[in-house]
């Protein structure tokens, strides 16, 4: 190694520096390390050296400066009088993330399209580049020194080398061109360096890239999972939920994951709560997360083993939603995602003896940062359901060991697979039974304006049956006023035990002064007493045959009828 090239800055020199000696890739860069404020002779002598050679030399005011090969320099160096320019893909649409973005494969964290240039000194790539915590992708630029890059290798369209190497290569990336042309014009305009015990990994990348595809030539079901969301979505616009800022009842309406209805027997909710989302926001960022990750995975376990496992891990972590926090309401495909990031990391560890190295050390480091930081925001901000991302990842890990396959490029549905879904299944029994039952018993704990929505809803989803039984057994009685033996059976049976347990359940509830469902509680509880005593009176009458206590108990139930419609009213 030069000994100037660990430096953040040269500053006094020792002995004169023997040019000749090193490369101008070299020089270059070791002017833009001298600071003329401390080595003002050596800067002035390399500056004309370089200006000699061609170089357009700028000297720093107040630190180092920098030299560019002149236009005519470059002329002679890359064969043109200005930067050569490519365009390149980090993810290639025929690559296996294919579907817009896809995880980064590379250290810089560059993913889609972009551009690289030369100008025979350095090269610079341009590009997204993804950032996990926010599930987005940032234009930035990169600079690399031609003297960092080495091990350059192409197979077809698509280019290889290293970086950031010295005696062993340090990292790589790979860049897919449009054809062999203009992948061959790059590679001759590279370094041709090789490092100490440089192995070619460019036919194995090609191969990898070939098998998965072969494997999984179309991502149905991700196109068709992002299709169902944003038309779910848009229904529920429809349907008057808020696009921006949302309350969340008509999320509840259509099934999102509301704790409280959900552990009172609206399981269904842990399936529909996944294609359900709380506003435009929430809906991009799970669909972009989607689409960056879900091709991959769903080409490394297959459309039918994807689908299993996206819909079983979200559904883990809609129940470790409802065991960490059993009165929230949540919803959205993140569970799910995170379940898929979770079996991609599995695949990464159970076949990642079928990746070539240089492509599975990047996308496990891209894999964990993404996953490393999405927690983390979870854990800072509010509003974001960290429970069912943990959940979700858990399981998806879980079940990935279970059913990941090597990359061999069999395309069709194989025995094998068959026998992968067979080991995955009793796994995502054991892991839905687990979460079932920490889920019964959190909301089992369930106090405040959790237990009044789900006892509320209890009551809800009773009351019809009820009335159903009443108004049956009171047009039996119509046509027999002598017996009323039918009616109050059922109201002995069924009416007055039900709303005296309403009464009994709404009568353990305690919440705070300020809390928004004080008022309702207190006239739920006023309509189920009512009712109870109503119901009550009704049948001491009908066993008296006392026509005015029996008329009176009609009275009484009209009035409670009218605080329950006006109590209905108030809530739309």
């Amino acid at each position: 190694m030069c000994p100037w090239v660990t430096c953040g800055k040269l500053t006094q020199m020792e002995t004169e520096i023997d040019y000749t000696k090193h490369t101008e890739t070299e020089l270059v860069e070791m002017f833009g390390r001298l600071d003329p404020r401390y080595a003002p002779a050596e800067c002035a002598r390399l500056g004309e050296y370089l200006t000699d050679l061609g170089y357009i030399v700028m000297d720093g005011s107040t630190g180092p400066g920098s030299a560019i090969p002149s236009p005519a320099k470059m002329q002679a160096l890359i064969g043109s009088p200005q930067r050569i320019e490519w365009k390149v893909d980090f993810g290639n649409k025929r690559r296996p993330s294919a579907l817009g973005l896809g995880p980064a494969q590379n250290s810089f964290g560059f993913v889609g399209s972009g551009t690289m240039q030369t100008d025979g000194i350095s090269v610079w790539l341009s590009g997204r580049v993804s950032r996990g915590s926010s599930f987005t992708s940032l234009e930035e630029n990169t600079q690399l020194s031609c003297q960092q890059i080495a091990n350059v290798e192409s197979e077809g369209p698509l280019v290889r080398f290293g970086y950031n190497v010295d005696e062993e290569e340090d990292d790589s990336i790979c860049l897919w061109l449009s054809d062999k042309s203009a992948a061959d014009k790059l590679v001759a305009l590279l370094p041709k360096r090789r490092t100490k015990g440089f192995r070619s990994q460019i036919q194995a990348d090609a191969q990898f890239a070939a098998k998965l595809i072969a494997q999984s030539p179309k991502v149905p079901v991700t196109v068709a999972l992002v299709s169902i969301n944003a038309l779910v979505f848009i229904a529920t616009l429809l349907a008057g939920a808020e696009w921006l800022i949302p309350v969340g009842k008509t999320q509840i309406a259509w099934g999102s994951n509301f704790g409280p209805y959900t552990a009172d027997g609206e399981w269904w909710r842990l399936f529909t709560s996944l294609f359900i989302h709380l506003g435009i926001a929430h809906l991009m960022l799970n669909m972009i997360a989607l689409v960056m990750f879900g091709p991959l995975v769903e080409r490394l376990y297959g459309s039918v083993n994807y689908l299993a496992i996206y819909l079983l891990a979200g559904m883990a972590g809609s129940l470790a939603s409802i065991a960490w926090q059993p009165d929230i309401n949540s919803a959205g495909a993140s569970g799910a995602i995170f379940g898929i990031l979770g079996t991609l990391l599995a695949a990464q560890f159970r076949v990642g003896d079928t990746f070539p190295v240089d492509i599975l050390r990047p996308l496990r480091s891209s894999t964990l940062l993404f996953l490393g930081l999405s927690l983390y925001a979870g854990f800072r901000y509010e509003g974001i359901d960290n429970a069912a991302h943990l959940g979700g990842a858990a399981s998806g890990f879980l079940m990935g060991l279970a059913a990941a396959r090597p990359i061999t490029g069999e395309s069709s549905y194989s025995r094998s697979d068959l026998g992968r879904l067979g080991r995955l299944v009793p796994v995502a029994a054991v892991l839905l039974a687990v979460g079932f039952w920490f889920a019964q018993r959190a909301s089992a704990s369930m106090v405040g304006g959790g237990l009044y929505w789900r006892t509320a809803h209890w009551i809800g989803v009773r009351e019809p049956l009820i009335n159903g039984k009443f108004n049956a057994a009171l047009s039996l009685d119509a046509h027999d006023k002598q017996n009323h033996s039918a009616l109050i059976h059922t109201l002995e049976k069924d009416v007055i035990p039900f709303w005296r347990e309403a009464g009994d359940r709404l009568a353990t509830i305690q919440v705070s002064n300020n809390s928004p469902t004080g008022a309702a509680l207190e006239v739920l509880q006023d309509v189920t007493d009512g009712r109870a005593d109503a119901f009550q009176a009704l049948d001491d009458g009908l066993r008296k045959n006392d026509p005015e206590a029996i008329a009176k108990a009609g009275q009484d139930l009209k009035q409670v009828e009218q605080i329950a419609k006006e109590r209905r009213t108030s809530r739309q």
